[in-house]
């Protein structure tokens, strides 16, 4: 069998991604598994709807299973977000991993793998985009997401030793924000659609449309709801955290970083506002908003340097149980359908446990009629049945 991987946010779910099924399949694809972000997303953002609904609509336009990519390595940098996907993707069994990418180019995407790999003997930290930017320019191409994401899977790999195929597929369609014309339109492009007030269900793979209909109804996941509980605790707890130690202890928040976000929070109203504010130079909008995201859920570096020790089942279909069943014995990392069973597997847990109930409780407050905590954390897997 050939069983391959995609790390994933599916956010939303769109014709592209169900394009990425397609081709795997065509390769010789006989089970697909995705490792999917769960509340929180890469950009440092609630994902816009919850985990099992994205994983729901995969499941329906053609993925066989869906895990959850654990909080906080979904919302975490690129490097730590690919080698915590290609891992579970790795212990799960799956020999090939999928993903996209603008060049489709193996080789130009391999020559910068090798170049990160390199950077990071050195001691350099994540590569910054100024330093990719300069090498895909001599490569006679510009960076995009997608492509820094394929890299960071390459090397991801190949430290890790994973025996994961890569298969890269070239990105078909429209640019990163544009939604009107031929081709796929982006993520990007569609949530921009959403937050207008437009209709996007054109763009999503028509099995998965109406639970996308239904679930938009009752309103989409935004980060901006933390806003006020980013200001509180900068305002507050702030003062106290910079003034004991003098090391920072949240994730993303090193180099001063966190000083300057807490004197932000003096000259900002709401979440927009304190981002804007935060803004310079030398640091990303998406290293601002993980910053914020990491220190209100009390995320340290040791969180992000420390595998998770399970996964949780999002969806599946009968294929994907079956495999699940299959491999019981012999996979290297315990797949969970509840937190009752993630308690069972004891004290290496319980830190994973605890960031998933903390990033639950901060992602029920992102609807416009916010949930309790309980209602995400007792969410069934869907379960896809044949007729």
């Amino acid at each position: 069998m050939k069983t391959v991987g995609i790390i994933s946010e599916y956010d939303p779910l769109h014709r592209g991604h169900a394009y990425l099924f397609e081709q795997a399949r065509a390769a010789g694809a006989d089970l697909l598994i995705a490792v999917m972000s769960g509340d929180f997303t890469q950009r440092g953002e609630a994902a816009i709807l919850p985990p099992v609904t994205r994983a729901a609509m995969a499941v329906e336009a053609g993925v066989d299973l869906v895990v959850e990519l654990p909080f906080p390595f979904s919302a975490a940098s690129a490097r730590y977000f690919a080698e915590t996907g290609v891992g579970i993707t790795a212990a799960l069994g799956a020999d090939t991993l999928a993903f996209g990418t603008e060049r489709g180019d193996l080789s130009a995407l391999d020559a910068w793998a090798e170049k990160a790999a390199a950077l990071e003997k050195t001691g350099a930290d994540e590569p910054a985009k100024a330093t990719a930017a300069a090498h895909f320019d001599a490569l006679g191409a510009s960076p995009a997401s997608n492509d820094i994401l394929a890299v960071e899977y390459l090397r991801a790999i190949g430290k890790s030793g994973a025996k994961l195929a890569p298969f890269p597929v070239k990105r078909v369609g429209m640019g990163y924000r544009d939604a009107a014309g031929a081709g796929f339109a982006s993520a990007t492009a569609l949530r921009d659609m959403l937050r207008r007030g437009e209709n996007v269900e054109a763009h999503l793979p028509p099995a998965a449309a109406p639970r996308f209909r239904a679930a938009i109804g009752e309103g989409l996941f935004d980060t901006a709801k933390l806003g006020p509980a980013m200001l509180a605790f900068l305002r507050t707890a702030g003062g106290k955290v910079t003034e004991n130690g003098g090391v920072c202890p949240f994730a993303e928040c090193g180099g001063g970083l966190f000083r300057h976000l807490c004197r932000a929070a003096e000259n900002a109203r709401d979440y927009a506002s304190l981002c804007a504010a935060a803004a310079t130079k030398h640091y990303t909008d998406g290293r601002i908003r993980r910053a914020l995201l990491f220190a209100l859920a009390g995320v340290t570096q040791k969180d992000l340097k420390t595998p998770p020790v399970y996964v949780r089942l999002l969806a599946a279909n009968e294929k994907g149980l079956a495999y699940l069943a299959a491999t019981r014995k012999t996979r290297a990392l315990p797949v969970v359908t509840k937190p009752a069973d993630a308690a069972a597997l004891g004290e290496g847990a319980a830190r994973q446990r605890e960031l998933a109930r903390r990033a639950d409780g901060l992602f029920a407050l992102c609807r416009p009629v916010p949930l309790l905590p309980a209602e995400l954390q007792t969410q069934k897997p869907f379960l896809l049945k044949k007729d």
